[in-house]
């Protein structure tokens, strides 16, 4: 007998990346009595400092619910605890049959799920010891002049005189990536001190964080760096955290999930400070972009999520925006949160720097809440020293 095997072709759908809202967090495992199993100690001795009680926006998404989302044939790419929430990669047939469950509140779509961009993560390279100056970048400038004048506009002689050099504060800083902040020598006294720790990345979910942009390295150096009589950041002697939140290959409202997501991490294990350099108002699909009266600190869900963490005992820094010369020129998400510190960008003379972003928000509140340097700034290039 002759038996012919026909092969059927094979169908699969688009693989995209969903929000999805639950309605409660009944019967949840954890309980606010317990928060030691989901927030560390020294998370929990700053909001003690600043009386910050623990809610129930604190209990980490019902792990029964996320089984049932894993059962219908979803992936999890993250959570949020603040917004009772998931962001799943899933089809869309299995996105409909996700928002029928009965604790669904809602399901909205992020966008597709891009091909992550650096698989294999390359390994985490020696640190060398400094054999000399690391060169300079960039035209013949004078850039030790900027540098000292970047540091004068702040204050920072003064306080790292009076010893505030920020010792025994945390700070995450979320980014694109830490491109070489494993081997440049500006960093050499921060990570040999044990104050250099590679956190999560919350896009690719692994901890490969040395990689993928040079930008998180730039705003690292700016406050981490201590190479004394060369180049010294403003907090030299506090610990960091590093969070890639960012995708760098494409922009789609998924990065906001992204954010709450390293926001919370931050907040779990303690941390005092959150640094962001991030902001969204356009996304690639067009139909997902944000409008101008979105920007009210409780619709975007970065904004929702940035409110949030700024409740939580901790100051959040992040950037306004660089669309102040552009057809957008208002703020991005989450700067538009309450409480949460946006950032604009002045030049050596003060004035706002034309790039920076600005407000008022939509309900009428000032925006930005502070302004620093921002143009031509001093920062830790690939190997030296750039002015970006």
């Amino acid at each position: 007998l002759l038996f012919v095997v026909v092969q059927q072709p094979v169908f699969s759908q688009k693989i995209n990346k969903y929000w999805v809202e639950f309605s409660d967090k009944n019967n949840s495992p954890y309980c606010s009595c317990r928060p030691a199993e989901f927030l560390s100690a020294r998370a929990l001795e700053r909001r003690a400092r600043a009386s910050i009680e623990v809610e129930e926006n604190d209990l980490p998404v019902n792990p029964g619910y996320l089984k049932q989302l894993k059962i219908s044939g979803v992936q999890i790419h993250t959570t949020s605890r603040w917004l009772n929430a998931a962001a799943i990669m899933a089809d869309s047939s299995a996105a409909v049959k996700i928002g029928k469950l009965p604790f669904v509140k809602s399901v909205s779509y992020l966008g597709p799920h891009l091909k992550y961009r650096n698989p294999p993560n390359r390994p985490v390279k020696k640190r060398a010891p400094l054999k000399s100056d690391p060169a300079i970048q960039g035209a013949d400038i004078p850039i030790w002049g900027y540098a000292t004048q970047q540091n004068q506009l702040l204050g920072i002689p003064v306080l790292h005189s009076a010893g505030h050099r920020g010792e025994g504060i945390w700070i995450a800083v979320m980014d694109g990536g830490f491109t070489n902040a494993d081997t440049i020598p500006m960093f050499d006294s921060v990570a040999l001190k044990g104050r250099l720790f590679p956190g999560w990345d919350f896009v690719e979910r692994d901890a490969g964080i040395f990689e993928g942009a040079q930008h998180g390295t730039s705003v690292l150096s700016v406050m981490a760096s201590n190479l004394p009589g060369y180049f010294v950041g403003t907090a030299p002697d506090a610990s960091y955290f590093l969070l890639k939140t960012e995708d760098t290959g494409g922009e789609y409202p998924i990065e906001e999930a992204n954010w709450v997501a390293g926001a919370e991490w931050a907040d779990s294990i303690g941390v005092n400070i959150i640094n962001a350099s991030l902001g969204y108002t356009s996304f690639n699909d067009n139909t997902l972009s944000h409008q101008y009266s979105d920007l009210n600190g409780r619709t975007a869900i970065g904004s929702r999520g940035g409110a949030i963490a700024a409740s939580k005992g901790m100051i959040v820094c992040n950037s306004a925006g660089n669309e102040g010369d552009g057809t957008w020129h208002y703020i991005g998400v989450p700067a538009d949160a309450p409480g949460l510190i946006a950032v604009g960008a002045v030049d050596f003379e003060g004035q706002r720097a034309g790039f920076s972003s600005f407000g008022p928000t939509p309900d009428g509140r000032i925006k930005p809440d502070l302004m620093g340097p921002g143009d031509q700034v001093i920062v830790a290039g690939n190997v030296g020293i750039a002015l970006g």
